[in-house]
């Protein structure tokens, strides 16, 4: 599924309501934009809350058999890369 936005002359593009309903994003919360290697990118809501972030970390680790320590390292290195 795929969706389209115009940039305007600021640079600024209104995120489409179905896209914010299925990140389940809200006014005021954090993206990150994440470029992938074949320059794509991806679009990440940020927890607002530290506990969610974790809790987050922790899903996504079970399934590649890490622990929440080692993938909260991941992380970091990963956003250090793109801030």
């Amino acid at each position: 599924m795929s969706y389209e936005a115009t940039i305007t002359s600021k640079g600024q593009i209104t995120i489409p309501k179905k896209v914010r309903e299925r990140l389940q994003l809200t006014e005021g919360q954090k993206v990150l934009f994440r470029f992938d290697e074949d320059g794509g990118v991806r679009m990440i809501g940020v927890p607002n809350d530290p506990m969610n972030r974790l809790k987050t970390a922790r899903k996504r680790a079970a399934p590649l058999e890490l622990d929440a320590a080692e993938l909260l390292e991941r992380e970091r290195r990963e956003w250090s890369r793109h801030v």
